[in-house]
């Protein structure tokens, strides 16, 4: 597969800085009182997809976890609810 130009895998980066804040703390639907601190963006070299990575911070030792932007920020639907993956907590 060719990959796309430089350039333009840089701007991915920048759009996903705008919907993940690296260094965020993260809530997930189905437990949210666990937490995930995201630790980094990165692109999947196979596909140049955007991949986020996170961290739990209830496991020790810590565990990293890795996942697309677009699972990341999903918002899916429980119980006929609308109900983001992730919440950034404050």
């Amino acid at each position: 597969m060719a990959h796309l130009p430089l350039k333009e895998l840089i701007q991915r980066l920048a759009d996903a800085e705008k919907e993940v804040e690296v260094g965020g703390r993260y809530g997930h639907y189905k437990d949210p009182t666990k937490e995930y601190i995201v630790k980094s963006l990165a692109l999947l070299e196979a596909t140049d997809e955007v991949m986020v990575i996170y961290e739990g911070q209830y496991n020790n030792p810590r565990v990293s976890y890795i996942r697309p932007l677009a699972s990341f920020c999903e918002v899916i639907d429980i119980a006929g609810v609308p109900t983001p993956r992730f919440t950034k907590m404050h």
